[in-house]
């Protein structure tokens, strides 16, 4: 006997239209069939689950009798696994939202440097008539 998991719905928050989840890709956006807009799933939801579960995890070990460096490290761990353990589950429950795609941080530095200008430049943006001007007087080269 096969039963088939039930695959969850996603309508764009624009224009209504059904999202097709056969063309969701990890870290790209996924486009709206409706009005082409490029959207993702809602980063507050996963941040927000995963302080709930760190704050779930603080207390539980709090009223267990843990303190100080213990009760820190512990509900760090303790979150974690509480996460890791019930964030399926509550994702059925209380699916994310979609909301507009804006690219990780991480991809814009990668991006920016790609055009030849980097997140670490020191100099940034120098004016080109300021180093002719240097360029014009003599160096002492000793």
């Amino acid at each position: 006997m096969y039963l088939r998991y039930p695959v969850r719905n996603f309508r764009c928050p624009f224009c209504g239209a059904k999202m097709p989840t056969e063309e969701y890709k990890g870290w790209k956006p996924w486009t709206c069939p409706g009005c082409s807009q490029d959207l993702q799933f809602s980063r507050t939801h996963g941040c927000l689950v995963q302080l709930c579960f760190l704050g779930v995890a603080l207390i539980i070990l709090y009223f267990l009798g843990l303190r100080g460096w213990e009760l820190f490290v512990g509900a760090l761990l303790g979150g974690g696994v509480l996460a890791v353990v019930f964030i399926g589950p509550l994702d059925r429950v209380i699916p994310r939202g979609l909301e507009p795609y804006r690219p990780a941080e991480w991809t814009r530095w990668r991006s920016r440097s790609a055009k030849g200008k980097s997140a670490l430049d020191l100099f940034p943006d120098e004016d080109v008539e300021a180093d002719n001007s240097k360029s014009d007087r003599p160096r002492n080269n000793r």
